[in-house]
């Protein structure tokens, strides 16, 4: 199953371009009271979008894992709602998609590719919850996160600044800052622009405000004495979000760890260097858009061969893990974590295991 599955991922992706082309004259053709008043610009825009579904697509197969891509139409479900597209609509993109499959693919490979799209076709038949916020009053720091989100979102970074720094003055420690202000209010971000309540600029100037203000607190950050381990962190190739890998860096180097922190889309090549001229105990990596799960897979297996006595461990994170249990060991990791507060205690706790070993 998986050879044939992938097959068809290959096959697919090399034809996204006029597959997405069909899926869209055949949408425009079913539903053009949707779709004509966007115009030109729309018929462009519904091309792009077309091409990003198949990715969700070639890698739940390459997978083999219809709830990849059903997790996918869900989000895109949720999407279409807050931008106030007809609820009709992504039903019939779906069925459109799947027609196109039928009329390109043999007829084994359409049967399989119409499974996938049955699973998405009834998951976005139930009733969808609407996601609830991040910030609430029973979480932690609620009145600081609150009043720093609101800065952000109202544009004002240096209101923002100040109230993260008056808060460490006050003895608010840097690890809650990261883990109930930071991580949550990105959350929350990012919940609120997929609702289509702030905007793509505002989502930019959210993160690139996050992480100058995270800058300003390295005084704090890079006083722990050390203990002798290492750690490299780094996105895997193509992922932009790193804010998150970035937070696991700076725990790590709370903890006492020396760390090398390589940033968004870092070549495998790259990694492998760098936890070789390092010397790296243990290599966090992210991953946040389900379809960079195979080049997860592929660096894993890269720094497996190179480092074939396994003496680096290797930790993921990232949504792309997060909604699929157990992903991390198929992909041949040593390890998962939520946020980087179980990312160093996982990692103390596995080196620990492999002094005693």
């Amino acid at each position: 199953m998986q050879e044939i599955n992938a097959e068809i991922a290959k096959i697919i992706d090399t034809q996204r371009n006029s597959l997405s082309e069909a899926i869209v004259s055949r949408q425009y053709e079913l539903q053009p009271e949707i779709w004509e008043p966007y115009g030109d610009k729309g018929r462009e825009l519904s091309l792009r979008d077309s091409n990003h579904h198949f990715s969700y697509l070639v890698e739940a197969l390459n997978q083999s894992d219809p709830t990849l891509f059903g997790d996918y139409v869900v989000w895109l479900k949720q999407l279409f709602e807050g931008i106030k597209i007809p609820s009709e609509a992504l039903p019939a993109m779906l069925k459109c998609t799947e027609e196109v499959l039928r009329e390109r693919l043999s007829l084994e490979m359409a049967e399989i590719t119409h499974e996938y799209i049955l699973t998405a076709m009834n998951r976005i038949q139930d009733e969808l919850a609407a996601q609830p916020s991040y910030i609430t009053v029973n979480t932690p720091l609620h009145d600081l996160a609150t009043q720093y989100l609101d800065s952000l979102l109202n544009g004002d970074r240096r209101l923002a600044a100040n109230l993260i720094l008056q808060a460490v003055d006050k003895g608010v420690s840097v690890k809650d800052i990261y883990l109930h202000v930071f991580q949550r209010s990105q959350y929350e971000i990012g919940r609120l622009w997929h609702s289509n309540k702030v905007s793509i600029a505002q989502e930019h100037f959210c993160s690139a405000a996050t992480q100058l203000i995270m800058s300003q607190l390295y005084s704090h950050i890079f006083s722990t004495d050390k203990i002798g381990r290492k750690l490299v962190a780094a996105c895997v190739g193509g992922e932009l979000h790193e804010i998150g890998v970035r937070m696991v860096a700076d725990f790590f180097e709370m903890e006492g760890w020396d760390t090398y922190y390589m940033g968004a889309n870092t070549p495998a090549s790259s990694i492998i260097e760098a936890i070789d001229k390092h010397e790296a105990d243990v290599v966090g990596i992210s991953a946040s858009i389900p379809f960079h799960r195979s080049a997860l897979k592929e660096l894993i297996s890269n720094i497996r061969e190179f480092d074939r006595n396994r003496k680096v461990k290797i930790l993921v994170g990232g949504y792309a893990l997060r909604t699929s249990p157990g992903l991390w060991s198929r992909l041949g990791a040593d390890g998962f974590a939520e946020d980087a507060q179980q990312a160093i205690a996982l990692a103390n706790q596995i080196i620990m295991d492999k002094s005693l070993s």
